[in-house]
């Protein structure tokens, strides 16, 4: 429904009929809703059987951005930062990697939360990419090991006392 208001009248109102779902989707045909599942599932699989290789890949970047934002510390390297973690953040706990996720969301929470009268700590930015590294290069992939577990808690205990 939209409305036209005019200044010498009322309001003139015009219907928009929506369109039947049964228009838009066939009754027939298509794959079964479990066989779609199937296929999700298997490109998944996929996925996280090359997540190792991507992710190394996007560690490199990560590395190199970071050493971008040393040489000119401005909030467009950051953001270029923030965004790449953020993807991987996304795709962690789906692709097998939950630390990833949970670090990322640290890293994350940290840019985007952090008391901006206090100075960026760059340090703690490179302890996020450490970590990452670390999740990688000992296939802490699942839940992680104890000493795992202890590391993101404490990124995420450093980053709490940055935030206002």
């Amino acid at each position: 429904m939209t409305q036209d208001r005019r200044k010498d009248g009322p309001a003139q109102v015009e219907f928009i009929k929506p369109t039947p779902l049964a228009d838009k989707v066939p009754a027939m045909g298509g794959p079964r809703p479990s066989e779609a599942l199937r296929r999700a599932e298997d490109v998944v699989a996929k996925v996280a059987g090359e997540f190792d290789g991507i992710l190394a890949e996007e560690l490199a970047d990560l590395d190199k951005l970071m050493a971008a934002y040393h040489a000119n510390p401005e909030q467009a390297a950051l953001d270029k930062l923030f965004r790449r973690v953020h993807n991987l953040r996304g795709q962690g706990t789906t692709l097998g990697y939950p630390l990833i996720t949970r670090i990322g969301t640290s890293f994350c929470k940290y840019i985007i939360e952090r008391d901006t009268a206090k100075p960026l700590k760059p340090m703690l930015i490179e302890q996020h990419l450490k970590a990452l590294h670390i999740v990688l290069k000992e296939k802490r992939a699942q839940e992680g090991d104890e000493v795992s577990l202890k590391v993101a808690e404490a990124l995420e205990t450093a980053v709490r006392q940055e935030l206002p």
